[in-house]
């Protein structure tokens, strides 16, 4: 990732007001990967500790007009409006928009110093985006992915820190199809986007918290997230 891009992204502008001038800002997690339902489910399950952690999720229901507005586009373009909607370059600048707004949505919270966590955000968008303009080039859909992160630093941060699990390929298929998701999913494809996201989480390590299965044995994820929770995070 671009230099520039990357301190872009430290930055977490909020507008001062008289009861928050010497508040600290809340940290912005981001739940990213094929497997990100775990960690946020064990993030759910945590929500009382530490207790200020405020969870989004991009599939809930939001009646904003400005959030419909982007929406509404996205679903007459055609295909599934929080992944790709549209052809091209146009459908990639509708799905930054709608990550920057997000972002913007949670401002308040985070500069109340509450935590908050963003579910599926801008990494799945950059890899669905990157597969989908070029399967089976890997190469190439890293640079795409790299683009479109850049891209959506300079409107809005990359999270503080991101939470990743990494495992066989193999294993990542029978779990997804075990909870009914993807069922229709090509395996090559999803090896391929497993791969996509460790060489994001490479550019960028001191962003990335990767919890290795191959690494932590018969520890359930959803315990190891939680005891990174009780260490890493704010409690007051």
């Amino acid at each position: 990732m671009p230099q520039n891009a990357q301190e872009a992204t430290r930055e977490r502008p909020s507008k001062p007001t008289a009861g928050s001038r010497t508040r600290r800002p809340g940290p912005l997690v981001g739940v990213e990967g094929l497997e990100a339902h775990d960690v946020s489910s064990a993030l759910l399950r945590s929500i009382a500790s530490p207790p200020r952690i405020f969870v989004g999720s991009a599939r809930e229901p939001n009646a904003r007009p400005d959030f419909a507005t982007l929406m509404a586009l996205a679903e007459a373009a055609g295909g599934e409006p929080y992944i790709r909607g549209g052809r091209s370059a146009s459908e990639t600048l509708t799905v930054i928009a709608m990550q920057t707004h997000r972002y913007e949505s949670a401002r308040l919270f985070l500069a109340a110093g509450r935590t908050v966590v963003e579910q599926r955000g801008v990494y799945t968008a950059a890899v669905e985006d990157a597969v989908a303009r070029h399967p089976g080039d890997l190469e190439q859909a890293h640079q795409a992915a790299r683009r479109f992160l850049a891209t959506v630093a300079q409107w809005r941060p990359l999270p503080d820190v991101v939470l990743l699990t990494a495992d066989e390929p193999r294993a990542i298929e029978e779990r997804l199809r075990a909870h009914d998701q993807e069922k229709g999913l090509d395996p090559a494809q999803l090896g391929f986007k497993a791969t996509l996201f460790e060489l994001l989480a490479e550019d960028d390590p001191d962003r990335f918290r990767i919890f290795d299965r191959r690494e932590i044995g018969d520890v359930p994820v959803g315990e190891a997230v939680r005891d990174w929770l009780s260490r890493a995070l704010p409690t007051e």
